[in-house]
């Protein structure tokens, strides 16, 4: 394969996250599903996560937009996080719980013994 030059960052079309190569020399692009195509220099092309190319017109090129820096961030972590917000949230929720139970306890309690001077 001839010399590319990717663009540093990652940019989105449509919904999809690609790379964006710019081709620097005539050669044969060839594709995971067996298709090929010739580019000259000059040319860009797109790469998804599949490793296709795609060739991409110049008027077309306006419509790929640059992404600011991903998070190295795991799916896994981000659950942990998410787990760990959940708890906070659930153990509030459990000591109100408990608080207005000790409460009602209390009021039947009250009237049980005839102490309810309402």
């Amino acid at each position: 394969m001839g010399a590319v030059k990717k663009l540093k960052k990652p940019y989105v079309h449509s919904r999809h996250l690609v790379d964006l190569e710019v081709i620097e020399e005539t050669s044969t692009i060839h594709n995971p599903d067996g298709s090929s195509f010739t580019v000259e220099p000059g040319d860009v092309l797109s790469v998804n996560e599949f490793g296709e190319k795609n060739l991409v017109p110049k008027n077309h090129l306006l419509h790929y937009f640059e992404v600011g820096k991903l998070e190295d961030t795991s799916f896994y972590e981000e659950m942990a996080k998410g787990y760990e917000e959940m708890a906070k949230i659930n153990s509030g929720i459990s000591k109100e719980s408990e608080y207005l139970e000790s409460e009602s306890e209390f009021t039947i309690a009250k009237f049980v013994t005839g102490k309810n001077h309402l």
